[in-house]
């Protein structure tokens, strides 16, 4: 006599997962969370795929790890049973098979201690869960390891959430994979300091985008948003030495360091080869940098080639600057403000080292 064979709606839950016995099965189930997919029933198995909360799936088989195999839109694998959920409203679905009694069902749990088969006739409730399983690893510690080599391998650097603002020489310059734990996201950047162009890696991946593999100087490892990089040191405003006016007449000498005219410490002589040939000369070890005139301040100033050449007055006319090096080895700027007859009209600055 044939006899049906009742499959009972699945159960899953954090405690185990409890499905019919036969020689195939297919039930649905829900992801609760971001889980793996594995190519094994174990955490220790490679990733193939991950599931999405609320993604639906296939589940095939169990084992006794509690690792089930899914079918879904992506690389079928094994997921940890504790991180799916029964489908809601599932309806009872009937087979044709043998047997003697058309009310029973066989049920098989898969919990820590290993499976374990039962059988269900008429209202008998169905067997209790088992314990709660061993979690699977979105439950690790939250970190990341960092490799030299494509698909993870090479020299291999874990760490946890924070901030290395330095990598030394074996790793600086030199990651090309990325592997995540705990649910923790990764930010890879070119400069220390977390500075420059930098970019988040939120997957394992197997080899880093162009833009970054192998040019990682820092990284920050993190749960949810990303850290902002530390605020850039200030920048120390050059202090000045001394500032003023200098009338420097023709064949005269003077001072950069304290804008006195002759005396000792002159830095510029206002040459007068004759009356038409003229130059601005650096004096006792002074240099001068003409550069193309304009107003560079301290910065500039202290980025020019400085050599102890005299510059030709044709080549200053008024509202020309000059940079300039004193013989105290302090940087000083000049602007050739215009003429008074010979005298020449200068405004100068000089700062402190």
């Amino acid at each position: 006599m044939a006899i049906k064979r009742l499959l009972m709606p699945v159960a899953l839950c954090a405690a185990g997962l409890i499905i019919t016995a036969g020689t195939a099965f297919a039930v649905e189930a829900t992801a609760k969370s971001g889980v793996n997919v594995r190519t094994g029933p174990g955490k220790d198995f490679g990733i193939v795929d991950q599931l999405t909360a609320g993604e639906v799936v296939t589940i095939t088989e169990c084992a006794p790890s509690n690792f089930c195999f899914v079918q879904h839109d992506g690389p079928d694998g094994w997921v940890s049973a504790s991180f799916l959920l029964p489908v809601e409203d599932e309806e009872e679905v009937i087979e044709e098979g043998s047997g003697d009694n058309p009310e029973c069902s066989f049920g098989f749990n898969v919990g820590p201690g290993g499976p374990s088969l039962s059988v269900n006739c008429g209202d008998e409730p169905l067997p209790p869960p088992p314990p709660p399983p061993v979690p699977d690893d979105e439950d690790e510690e939250a970190g990341a390891c960092f490799y030299t080599g494509n698909g993870l391998s090479g020299d291999e650097l874990c760490v946890g959430l924070g901030t290395r603002n330095t990598l030394n020489a074996t790793f600086n310059n030199k990651i090309s994979s990325v592997q995540l734990l705990g649910g923790a996201k990764a930010r890879l950047c070119e400069n220390t300091n977390l500075g420059e162009y930098c970019r988040n890696v939120n997957n394992d991946t197997d080899q880093l985008h162009t833009s970054i593999n192998n040019k990682a100087s820092s990284l920050t490892v993190y749960v949810g948003v990303p850290p902002l990089p530390p605020p850039p040191e200030p920048i120390e405003a050059p202090v000045t030495h001394s500032t003023g006016p200098i009338e420097l007449k023709q064949t005269f000498q003077a001072n950069l360091d304290n804008g006195n005219v002759g005396g000792a410490g002159v830095d510029i002589w206002y040459q007068a080869v004759t009356a038409v040939e003229k130059y601005i000369t650096p004096q006792g070890g002074a240099q001068l940098a003409l550069g193309n005139g304009s107003n560079r301040g301290y910065d500039g100033c202290a980025e020019e080639d400085f050599s102890g050449d005299s510059i030709p007055l044709a080549d200053v006319p008024p509202g020309t600057y000059v940079c300039a090096k004193t013989n105290q080895g302090r940087i000083s700027q000049f602007r050739v403000n215009g003429f008074a007859g010979t005298t020449m009209k200068l405004g100068y600055t000089t700062w402190a080292n």
